[in-house]
């Protein structure tokens, strides 16, 4: 396992003078939209360069299409306990603010907020490789961070340099670093892949993970409630890390299969939260992912994965491309790829709805997904459970937030870390955001105590269960969520105590 992932690894980092780089993350400033939060993911250059000479894997001389051979038959042969290529690798996340009209901004061209153009553009910095030169900067007031893993300190740098890597380079690590080496899925195979599965979806459970994502489908049995699919497995990390519950540990006694919405890394570093007996379970398990870019760091995670044993399938389909398969009690699953052009409108959406009841009802599960890229697929059926997008990031002002069932009993979930930020202003940016609550208000959830300023504290009641420890002192925990009423009391865990994942929010 590389170092990036370990929750020991509390070292500050040497900081590579010189590092190849891709645009991971994009987080606009609420109140001031032309800021923008870039996190990039990093990979030493030197480091790179240095195993090409005996490795033809990381060789950015050799022809793409010879480096894409490489890596698929790399992948087809790995044995578990083989090892990862990249454990070894110098990765890193770099974090900083920019604003519109800085020398970086144009470097990356970052579009302005209200160009009509701007997903689109951001979606191009998302696939574009950079070369960037760093030296530390322990005096700046704002400086960039610079995280030598995901749970670790970051430590204060200064961009000296940047520019587009040249084409032969860019061209080189885009085909190391990408999804396509790894088994392939159409839309019909995903709906193969899930209907082999004992999947059951009795009651939805929401899990508190800091500021992150990770919700499941569960099945009762009795006292005892298992997941049996896992919909992201995420956890704060970075900036945010201090966000997540230190004694996690999510339950595999099912052997669920995990569906990543995106390649975000607060929606799957939770794989890495705990071990049992020394063994990262979430690691062995098969995950279904959507094709998108991605860089060193995402790939080094797919190579844990398939060297403990586990694998990675990737949804190739279209934006917009849905399918369905049935599940027990008159239910059905619903899976889609937004239509949006960046990895949060392009990820993976997923729909449950139960016929039993008349009219249908549904459980919307978005991930990081604004509903204006998955809306038009699914139209679903009066919600009686929604996870908000990107946990209460603002929406597109066009949104078509759905509505809630006209029932006593629904839910609408905010998975956010208590205290997040994003961004060094102040105040920074926080999860949820008054624009967020603001649209779900208007669309007739009822949010309790939040009030349009400062959301995401006290408690919310009314139809809001926020998964966050709100004060110093108070219960984290995650949500069980019913079709009809509040579950009552049940162990959202499994029968042998090995996990911890409580879930006391009705």
């Amino acid at each position: 396992m590389n170092k990036h992932f370990s929750r020991q690894n509390d070292a500050r980092p040497d900081v590579p003078p010189r590092a190849y780089a891709r645009v991971d993350h994009i987080e606009r400033d609420e109140l001031r939209p032309e800021t923008v939060l870039l996190g990039i993911d990093l990979i030493d250059a030197h480091w790179l360069e240095n195993q090409g000479i005996d490795n033809p894997i990381f060789d950015l001389n050799l022809p793409p299409e010879k480096l894409v051979d490489l890596w698929h038959a790399l992948g087809r042969s790995l044995a578990p306990n083989s090892g990862n290529p990249l454990e070894n690798a110098p990765l890193y996340r770099l974090e900083l603010e920019v604003t519109i009209g800085d020398t970086l901004a144009e470097i990356l061209q970052l579009p302005p907020y209200r160009d009509p153009t701007r997903r689109q553009a951001e979606a191009v910095m998302e696939r574009s490789w950079f070369t960037l030169e760093l030296s530390p900067n322990l005096n700046s007031i704002t400086p960039a961070l610079l995280y030598a893993g995901m749970f670790a300190p970051a430590t204060p740098v200064t961009v000296k340099g940047a520019m587009p890597s040249a084409p032969k380079i860019a061209t080189a690590l885009s085909a190391m670093f990408t999804l396509r080496h790894l088994p392939q899925l159409t839309t019909n195979g995903f709906a193969r892949e899930l209907e082999n599965r004992p999947i059951a979806a009795d009651y939805l459970a929401a899990y508190d993970v800091g500021q992150g994502n990770a919700s499941a489908l569960v099945e009762d049995l009795g006292l005892i409630v298992l997941p049996t699919l896992y919909f992201d497995l995420g956890m704060g990390v970075y900036r945010n890390a201090k966000t997540t519950p230190y004694d996690l540990r999510f339950c595999f006694s099912n052997d669920p299969m995990i569906v990543l919405s995106h390649w975000d890394a607060d929606h799957w570093a939770g794989a890495y939260g705990s071990t049992v007996n020394g063994i990262y379970p979430a690691l062995r398990r098969t995950w279904i992912a959507p094709l998108q870019d991605v860089g060193p760091t995402h790939i080094a995670f797919v190579y844990d994965v398939l060297s403990a044993g586990g694998s990675f399938l990737i949804y190739t389909d279209a934006l917009g491309s849905s399918g369905s398969l049935a599940l027990p009690q008159n239910r059905t699953l619903h899976f889609a790829r937004g239509f949006g052009l960046d990895r949060n409108g392009s990820g993976l959406v997923l729909v449950v709805e139960d016929g039993s009841y008349s009219p249908t009802r549904s459980w919307i599960l978005t991930g990081d997904c604004d509903y204006l890229d998955f809306i038009p697929i699914f139209h679903p059926l009066n919600p009686v459970a929604v996870i908000a997008p990107h946990h209460g990031a603002a929406l597109d002002p066009a949104t078509p937030v759905p509505s809630p069932l006209a029932w006593p009993y629904r839910r609408l979930v905010y998975s956010y870390g208590y205290e997040n930020a994003h961004g060094s202003k102040k105040p920074p940016t926080r999860h949820p955001t008054t624009k967020s609550v603001t649209a779900h208000r208007n669309a007739g959830w009822n949010h309790g105590a939040w009030t349009l300023k400062s959301p995401g504290t006290p408690t919310p009641n009314g139809d809001v269960i926020a998964t966050c420890e709100h004060a110093p002192g108070t219960t984290r925990g995650g949500a069980v969520i019913g079709w009809s009423s509040a579950p009552g009391p049940m162990i959202l865990n499994c029968p042998y105590g090995v996990c911890h994942a409580p879930c006391g929010q009705r």
